[in-house]
């Protein structure tokens, strides 16, 4: 058995060498790793310092063009004239003066004075342009002395010492040392930077050795050899995730040698020290170890799933983008270190990066950090090899054509349907909710703040409703069952009920637990409690038809609907619920947080779970509408609405056993009621989650 073991990681020890001769020779894998470390950080970091410079010299060196309108003191006048590098002026339209550039900022004091002798100054100045932000300092600066000198002479003149009007000397010191501050600063950037660098490290790589060879060919002739699929998998995956440590490193290397070399002045002149301890240094490369290998596995394993090194770049290319979300966390203040962020993929080990240079990480965070991002590069390491053990992805068209290149099919396939394409395909729908997504996201907000209550139901039926069935008689699919409108039975409606009626609640609790994590905002809060204030029967049925109705009819169809038929054949039911869950939870993120995203994605998954189960997209509406129409009804409830604008109180407990027990009879009642559908049905039932292979 050990001469097996070592036998084969002979095998992938001969892969690696032979991967990562073919990425050394290639040029621009060079020059992503060792050329734009070693030589563009040092040069872009002393450019900038040089262009600052440059540029502050540059002001300092031409003249600053002032005036003074109103009833201005002589002695003042004659004061600011005499400062260096003040030209003064008269002017007789002063805003227009320092739109045309004539000066660059005027001091316009009041015609009277007050009672009490003082007279209001108001300093006019372009904000968008350097020159006359300067000009509104030259001439702040000169009023502080004057303002200064008159303060003195008016205390004299009372007979009093001259401290009588600063009872207070405050002055303030920082106690970080010079090192502290570096660590600080570094802390901020830093850390996106060797994310970003690990990713495009291993970027390139994972394309060329994956999609790459199947373009050229070569990767059949691999795979045929007599080496064993998993050795060559790690042969690989071992030669990718080294270029992302040694991309990152040579960054990191590149980045503190920049700082310590005292190549960049700026640092002496805000007396800062970037340094490091070596035991930092250390944790941090060893938290790159597993942030490479995530970024490798999951890389190889979505470009070995392309036909071509383009269509690879294009699937990655998403991928890449949202890896930087997280990376950015690091940037942002009031953003600590918690066991809940430390165990977010990229963000943790973001953060990790930031405490340790800032001289602040805490072992248990850290190796929660470091923990997590090793599960979640087993995943991607089995993600990986799934894609290299399954035929079809690696002779076949590796499942992302459709996405690669057909993705504009769908418009040709809707004036050229099948006979038999009732349904729309997988590409299709994602394109109609891709653009539906970005329509309400740009206009249901301005809809919903120019007409109030009636752009709210604007944005359901223009929006949500009205794009659905337009697309569906543009494809000229069928609108019965793309819509799963078939009747219910009477038990899966029992099923829904039990089901919302134990969800409710439990989405109540999942969103108080969430608020330790990502509290509500109280403004939120506030505007509901207010916008759900009924005081009239009217207002009551009012609300019914608006938060409950509107949305149970026009977000099923569109994603019970639409979006579920689209999917259901292509991906499995788990898969199914799921993306309609994140979608339907992604729609109900307002622009300001995303506290809303996990409950309504629940509230997603089960409805999904619900219609896929049934056939029917009956119950979904009528568990969408008793979930939003107990909440307009219990909010007219003085209790309810006092619990619920407490979140720290969070619901009842003895609601939890109920609605747990609830959610399970109607789960039991349900995948009963489905397996005795797809008995009665046979083999040619019609079953959700069937595949075609041929379908988008």
């Amino acid at each position: 058995m050990r001469a097996a073991n070592q036998q084969g990681w002979r095998f992938a020890r001969i892969v690696f060498r032979k991967e990562m001769r073919e990425t050394l020779r290639d040029t621009r894998t060079l020059v992503i790793m060792v050329i734009v470390p070693v030589l563009l950080y040092p040069a872009l970091l002393i450019l900038a310092q040089q262009l600052a410079l440059f540029g502050q010299r540059q002001l300092e060196r031409e003249p600053s063009t002032v005036a003074v309108t109103g009833e201005a003191d002589s002695l003042f006048l004659g004061f600011l004239a005499a400062r260096e590098g003040v030209v003064l002026r008269e002017v007789e339209d002063p805003e227009q003066a320092v739109r045309s550039d004539l000066v660059s900022a005027v001091a316009v004091f009041s015609d009277e004075i007050g009672t009490d002798g003082n007279q209001s100054v108001l300093l006019l100045f372009d904000a968008a342009n350097d020159q006359s932000r300067r000009g509104r300092g030259v001439l702040s600066d000169a009023l502080g002395v004057w303002r200064d000198s008159l303060l003195v002479q008016r205390i004299s003149e009372q007979g009093l010492p001259p401290g009588f009007a600063r009872p207070l000397i405050v002055t303030d010191s920082s106690v970080a040392r010079p090192e502290e501050l570096g660590g600080y600063a570094l802390g901020r950037f830093l850390p996106m930077l060797l994310v970003v660098m690990t990713m495009l490290g291993t970027f390139y790589p994972a394309i060329d050795l994956a999609a790459g060879e199947k373009e050229r060919g070569t990767l059949e002739t691999l795979l045929t050899a007599p080496i064993p699929s998993g050795q060559v998998v790690a042969g690989k995956f071992l030669a990718v995730t080294v270029v992302g440590l040694v991309s990152a490193g040579l960054n990191l290397g590149s980045m503190l040698l920049t700082f310590q070399t005292g190549l960049f002045q700026l640092t002496q002149a805000f007396q800062v020290e970037f340094s490091l301890p070596v035991g930092s240094i250390l944790v941090i490369f060893g938290a790159l170890f597993p942030l490479a290998v995530l970024f490798g596995a999951l890389f190889l394993g979505i470009a070995v799933r392309s036909r071509s090194f383009k269509e690879a770049q294009n699937a990655l290319t998403p991928v890449y983008m949202a890896v930087i979300l997280p990376a950015l966390l690091p940037l942002f203040p009031g953003i600590d270190m918690t066991p809940a962020l430390a165990v977010i993929p990229v963000a943790g080990v973001s953060l990790l990066f930031r405490e340790l240079m800032a001289g602040s990480g805490t072992l248990f965070l850290g190796s929660l950090a470091i923990l997590s991002t090793l599960v979640y590069a087993s995943a991607a390491l089995v993600f990986a090899a799934d894609a290299f053990g399954r035929e079809e992805v690696l002779f076949g068209d590796g499942g992302s054509s459709e996405v690669g290149n057909r993705g504009l099919g769908f418009l040709r396939g809707m004036l050229n349907k099948e006979p038999d394409q009732a349904e729309p395909g997988f590409t299709p729908t994602l394109f109609l909710i891709a653009g539906v997504g970005v329509l309400y996201f740009y206009l249901a907000g301005r809809l919903q703040a120019g007409f109030g209550e009636t752009g709210l139901l604007f944005s359901q039926i223009g929006l949500l409703f009205l794009p659905a069935i337009l697309f569906l008689r543009a494809g000229g699919y069928k609108t019965s069952r793309t819509l799963s409108l078939r009747a219910p039975s009477g038990r899966g409606l029992l099923a829904g009920l039990l089901i919302i009626a134990g969800g409710t609640p439990l989405v109540w609790f999942l969103t108080w637990l969430q608020g330790f994590i990502l509290p509500m905002p109280q403004e939120f809060l506030e505007g509901m409690a207010e916008f759900l204030l009924a005081e009239s029967p009217g207002r009551v049925f009012w609300l019914l038809i608006l938060v409950a109705l509107t949305p149970a009819v026009c977000e099923e169809a569109l994603f019970r609907g639409v979006l579920l038929a689209g999917t259901r054949r292509r991906m499995a039911p788990l898969g199914v619920v799921l993306l309609n869950g994140v979608v339907f939870g992604a729609f109900h993120i307002p622009a300001a947080t995303v506290y809303r995203f996990l409950p309504s994605a629940t509230l997603g998954v089960l409805l999904a779970w619900v219609v896929l189960r049934t056939r029917s997209i009956w119950p979904g509406v009528l568990m969408h509408f008793v979930n939003n129409g107990s909440i307009v009804i219990l909010a007219s409830s003085p209790w309810i609405l006092e619990r619920f604008a407490d979140p720290e109180r969070g619901p009842p407990l003895w609601l939890l056993l109920p609605a747990v027990l609830s959610l399970l009879a109607g789960a039991i009642l349900l995948e009963g009621r489905g397996r005795g559908e797809e008995r009665s049905e046979g083999p040619t039932g019609s079953s959700m989650s069937s595949r075609n292979p041929e379908e988008g």
